[in-house]
């Protein structure tokens, strides 16, 4: 009979489950030439005082739509961690980004990019899918996990510690769209076969920790790149890349390398995987049954194919 689980362990196996899709991702709205002249009647309020009629839980209304405290405090939060000082400067600063960001995101919509830009599609589609994961997320005890584990035992007994290679892409000045467009452009060009110190050159940044070139176990790569990367590295076969994973100041795009076989492959050993996989069949079946409520609900019509 096992031991029961420590105070919070529940809390944290749903906190696990939430991070598997690992990349919160950001719409990419900063298109060259996609800005012009704000409207006049947008008002900057980037002064510490609230204008009249403004909520004390908002820090600006452009064209209507309000920007939250709560919005500003984590971007602020972002600039603080890169090294920023948190002065009146800074406020400012941060405020006037996200104002010219929901100016370039209207325009965007006025521009009808989200029925016409493949990119911006696409980008609706994965938020969309990340809502339906995190919804569907359950919290999973020993009980479930060791049955999955004995399951697929020979397949957990291919996957131990392993070697991964790692790009970071940093959010210069908090821009999370460009270096969402980086960081996609990096998976691509690994998964098309182009040399990683090329790639490196072209689209990262010097990582907050590097990592050794040497295997790690599942715990120790977790502690250097969080648990989401982990997640997303641990559902994959030597040579795979992940998709670009949202990390505090930017994304994580890694590539594994090699896996060591455990031995024994016992279920301690394995956890931090099965926990993984467990997580992303769970996803799977969420994404299938939300595809087949959508389809039940919409008006489709396609060509047909011969054979």
């Amino acid at each position: 009979m096992s031991p029961p689980p420590p105070p919070g362990a529940q809390q944290q196996r749903r906190g696990r489950a939430l991070l598997l899709c690992g990349a919160v991702v950001g719409i990419v709205m900063a298109a060259a030439g996609l800005v012009r002249e704000p409207p006049e009647s947008v008002q900057s309020v980037s002064s510490a005082t609230s204008p009249a009629g403004l909520p004390s839980d908002v820090v600006a209304r452009v064209n209507g739509h309000q920007l939250t405290r709560s919005e500003f405090e984590r971007a602020l939060a972002v600039e603080v961690a890169g090294g920023e000082v948190s002065s009146a400067a800074t406020r400012r600063r941060v405020l006037d980004r996200m104002i010219d960001e929901e100016l370039r995101a209207q325009h965007g919509v006025a521009l009808n990019l989200h029925l016409n830009d493949p990119r911006v599609r696409m980008d609706l589609a994965t938020i969309v899918a990340e809502s339906v994961v995190a919804a569907a997320a359950q919290e999973t005890d020993d009980t479930h996990l060791r049955s999955y584990f004995e399951a697929h035992r020979q397949r957990f007994a291919q996957r131990g510690a392993l070697r991964v290679q790692h790009i970071w892409v940093a959010a210069i000045e908090g821009n999370l769209g460009e270096a969402y467009t980086r960081a996609r452009t990096a998976t691509r060009l690994l998964r098309e076969g182009e040399a990683f110190s090329v790639v490196v050159e072209i689209t990262g940044n010097k990582p907050p920790r590097e990592l050794p070139s040497a295997v790690l176990s599942p715990d120790d790569l977790g502690s250097l790149v969080g648990r989401a990367a982990l997640n997303a590295v641990l559902t994959l076969a030597p040579g795979g890349v992940t998709d670009p994973v949202r990390d505090m100041g930017g994304f994580h795009v890694l590539r594994v390398v090699t896996r060591k076989a455990l031995s024994p492959p016992t279920f301690e050993a394995a956890r931090l995987d099965v926990e993984a996989e467990f997580a992303a069949e769970q996803a799977r079946r969420a994404l299938a049954d939300n595809a087949a409520q959508l389809r039940r609900s919409a008006s489709i019509e396609q060509v047909e194919f011969e054979p």
